[in-house]
């Protein structure tokens, strides 16, 4: 589409007006051209350590588009792509704390809320309440968010103000992104692939962003990789293999759904495993590892490539018998200390024992986030100590009353999941079950960002489910 000029009728080529410069920002804006735009500038910010330059794309995009598009569908991409801009190196020195990204940031939020009152005026909505309330997900969200605003309640510990503010922090990314999306995405069959593209971007952006951190500051000694200088700035291993995890299964979706480059997507999937393995994390690899079989496995007999699939896998599946049998072979005498080191707790059973020990002594809503036990640790300024296992954590900080919250949040997404038969769906729920599995070993549900993309995926798949 040729987004300087128009045609009419007769196929006459004629200026812009004001009307179609409108409507070709608005498609601009719903199309798969501006994710593709944020993944760059998300790319050269993170690099170049530029973070103003992605912040100003972000919010300067993000103003044109609340005026000319009706729905928040390209909301989406900044929220996804945003906090990856981040570097290792302004993190480290603070950078991003100076007044002029300080700045830049409180203008731009008081520019995007005047607009935000814009829209609603020109398009004389803001929320489709429908939206929301018809949401089958909306009690479990619903539950789920006020059981975590109860944490602490009634506890015999001492009730600590963060217990409150990470609570409603929490709550941004599952009930705050819900009610935002819910009632201002269209429903649309084809949102789903929409949202998958997007997320495709996104694991691209964490390898090539790993990669070049290799060049330039994750260290390797002796032939090994430092483990702790494993980060990207917005993350550390563990939160970077798990977002690979996560997001493995999608490249999958692509080659067995594509009809011409089907191989093109299965080789970047491989890639995306490799770069699990490069961050060391070791719940990651678990997650990925068993992720990447039974997304093989799907290719081999969904989709539009069953035959190359099939071809591949059996190849990759026999070098990786062959390949395992040699370093059993040759590594047979150290064997017992790889494994001892990979499946060593690394405190994960003492922080069990201190949840159990907080649920049983706090039964009903439970210690609160931010026990006497957990403040002991002082883990973080803000971040409350996590438990390193969703069902723990829940049980911990939000007793009976979290963990059946959790549950019943948990039947209304696999109810969501069976009510759709699409390919697509199938992998979506691939990646949020790898999500999941990996959350059994550590704190990606309780991270904060992680909840926006786990959100995001769920109500893609509900408003992509056609009408009956």
């Amino acid at each position: 589409m040729n987004i300087l000029f128009s045609s009419n009728e007769k196929g006459k080529i004629i200026k812009l007006t004001p009307k179609t410069i409108f409507e070709k920002l608005r498609w601009f804006f719903e199309s798969k051209y501006y994710p593709f735009v944020l993944f760059l500038a998300g790319l050269i910010s993170h690099t170049f350590s530029v973070e103003i330059f992605g912040i100003v794309a972000v919010l300067l995009s993000t103003a044109i588009a609340l005026f000319v598009c009706d729905n928040f569908k390209f909301l989406i991409t900044p929220v996804i792509i945003s906090p990856l801009m981040f570097s290792e190196k302004s993190v480290a020195t603070g950078k991003y704390y100076d007044t002029p990204y300080v700045t830049a940031i409180i203008c731009g939020v008081i520019v995007l809320a005047v607009l935000i009152v814009a829209h609603y005026i020109i398009y004389k909505k803001l929320f489709d309440i429908k939206g929301f309330i018809k949401s089958k997900l909306l009690w479990g969200m619903v539950a789920l968010a006020c059981a975590v605003f109860l944490n602490g309640f009634l506890s015999i510990n001492e009730y600590h103000i963060s217990n409150f503010t990470y609570s409603l922090v929490f709550n941004l990314g599952i009930i705050g992104i819900f009610f935002i999306f819910a009632t201002n995405l269209k429903k649309d069959k084809n949102l789903i692939k929409y949202i998958i593209y997007i997320f495709y971007l996104m694991s691209i952006l964490i390898t090539l962003e790993l990669f070049i951190g290799f060049t330039n500051q994750i260290e390797i000694v002796n032939g090994e990789i430092v483990k702790e200088s494993v980060k990207l700035g917005w993350g550390m291993w563990n939160n970077i293999g798990g977002y690979l995890a996560f997001l493995l299964p999608i490249h999958f979706y692509y080659a067995a759904s594509s009809k011409k480059y089907g191989w093109v997507f299965y080789i970047t999937g491989l890639i995306s495993y490799v770069a699990i393995v490069l961050t060391q994390s070791r719940s990651s690899l678990l997650a990925g590892s068993i992720t990447l079989v039974i997304a093989m496995l799907i290719t081999c007999f969904k989709g539009n490539n069953k035959k190359f699939c099939r071809i591949i896998t059996i190849i990759l599946g026999s070098i990786g018998v062959l390949g395992a049998i040699i370093i059993v072979y040759k590594k047979w005498a150290s064997l017992d200390d790889y494994l001892i080191a990979f499946f060593n707790d690394n405190g994960r059973f003492e922080m069990y024992e201190h949840g159990i020990f907080n649920y049983l002594a706090n039964p009903v809503f439970g210690g609160g986030f931010s026990s006497s036990y957990a403040t002991d640790f002082k883990f973080n300024v803000f971040l409350p100590y996590r438990y390193h296992n969703t069902f723990i954590q829940m049980m911990a900080t939000c007793g009976s009353v979290g963990i059946m919250a959790y549950l019943f949040h948990r039947y209304q997404t696999v109810k969501l999941f069976l009510s759709s038969k699409r390919l697509s769906t199938a992998f979506v729920a691939l990646a949020i079950g790898t999500m999941l599995f990996a959350s059994m070993f550590d704190n990606h549900l309780f991270n904060i960002y992680p909840t926006f993309a786990y959100t995001i995926f769920l109500l893609g798949i509900e408003k992509s489910i056609e009408e009956k």
